[in-house]
């Protein structure tokens, strides 16, 4: 009751506060705390943190969508957590706060300021027992943009505040970074300094929706005679795709290019996880799969699903569909044949694939630099190897299944 109050009255003293300025003094830019399907924050519940990052006022609300379909997952395994939005999404032709409304979000809080690092992570550490964190959004290789006006987060720009919320990680805790060329430095940085494995894409981080036949296509290869209203496939019931649960981000198949440059030289076509940090206890392998009974996917994994059920979410997580419709069961094949003859080596990505382990993909992103010592958009590519026999999908299946086994053993 006494949290109760005080969350109450501090909600009062912003409102006061923004009623006291006039519509002029407000900055350019604000965010908003939201609740998904809860009305009351509690900073000792178990807390999902999930932050959606600006679209720059130029792209749909499809990264707001993407958080959706997670928060609805997590809703349905555990009814009791509560899951927290952080964002300020900027979308196209619509206002923060209806972008809120719109996928039920209640918003607790709103802040008359930018979403930056600062307040970011500030937000985070006010809860106490955090077993997740998932980013929705735009990134450069070396940061996530937040919000709004160049807004971004940096992990080791801000190590002294994310050593507060390591403290406050549950166990198997774990990251997921849905935005474009995040395995390069970001995921790596930021499992290093909270100790949790992280997932990054080490390509560009594409939307998907889930087709009639059950399956989730990036948006290149969807075919509209395919298109569903309902999703009965990826949840406890069947829901509503207007209500955000048909979209998802998954890395995309081929190199990176676009508006940092063209890393022609190689790329990863899954989301890798990292896990930068001493593994004794298992804690990588088991962090991953407790990532993955969360991800929509091809069917709803519960807290009891055997190992056949939890294998075909891996595999969905790691292959990727194309308009060849045969492409995803040759992946699942060859990861499957791969281990049979024990050498794990199968080639996933088309082109070169990167050297990863759980520390690095052994590629460093180079561009040339501005008068300020920045690097300049669209001059940068990849320093990097060649790898003539690829294990990483194959040793990050094994990874996670793994875990799967290490969660059964423990109990989830």
């Amino acid at each position: 009751m006494k949290l109760i109050i005080i969350i109450i009255l501090n909600l009062i003293i912003t409102n006061k506060q923004a009623v006291a300025r006039s519509f002029t003094d407000f900055p350019s830019t604000e965010y908003r705390i939201g609740l998904y399907k809860d009305y009351t924050i509690d900073i000792e519940k178990i807390t999902h943190l999930i932050i959606v990052g600006s679209a720059a006022k130029e792209d749909s609300d499809q990264f707001f969508q993407s958080g959706i379909s997670r928060a609805y997952r997590y809703k349905e395994l555990y009814p009791s957590h509560q899951v927290v939005f952080i964002s300020s999404p900027d979308v196209l032709n619509r206002t923060d706060e209806e972008v809120f409304n719109k996928y039920e979000v209640i918003i607790v809080k709103k802040v008359f300021e930018k979403l930056i690092s600062k307040n970011m992570i500030n937000e985070m550490n006010i809860y106490n027992r955090i077993a997740s964190i998932d980013f929705f959004g735009h990134a450069s290789p070396w940061a996530l943009k937040i919000g709004d006006m160049n807004s971004s987060f940096s992990p080791y720009e801000n190590q002294e505040e994310l050593q507060i919320l390591k403290e406050k990680l549950l166990p198997n805790a774990y990251a997921n970074l849905n935005a474009c060329n995040t395995g390069f430095t970001i995921a790596p940085d930021l499992s290093e300094i909270l100790g949790i494995p992280v997932s990054g894409s080490l390509t560009s981080s594409m939307f998907e929706t889930i087709e009639s036949d059950g399956k989730w296509y990036k948006e290149l290869d969807a075919k509209n005679e395919n298109s569903i209203e309902h999703n009965s496939f990826s949840y406890n019931q069947s829901v509503l795709c207007s209500l955000g649960l048909c979209t998802r981000m998954k890395s995309s198949r081929d190199n990176y290019s676009s508006v940092w440059g063209n890393f022609k030289e190689g790329g990863l076509s899954f989301s890798k996880f990292f896990c930068k940090f001493e593994n004794n206890d298992g804690r990588c392998e088991k962090g991953m799969a407790n990532s993955l009974i969360s991800f929509p996917s091809i069917l709803p994994l519960k807290l009891y699903s055997n190992r056949e059920d939890f294998e075909l979410v891996a595999l969905d997580w790691l292959c990727s569909t194309a308009k060849d419709r045969s492409s995803f069961s040759n992946c699942t094949k060859g990861i499957k044949e791969a281990i049979t003859r024990r050498d794990l080596v199968f080639q996933s990505h088309p082109k070169n694939e990167l050297m990863c382990d759980f520390n690095s993909c052994r590629a460093k992103v180079l561009c040339k630099l501005d008068s300020d010592g920045d690097p300049l958009v669209g001059t940068c590519h990849l320093k990097t190897h060649q790898n003539p026999e690829p294990t990483n999908i194959v040793r990050e299946f094994i990874s996670i299944m793994e875990g799967f086994k290490q969660l059964k053993v423990f109990g989830i």
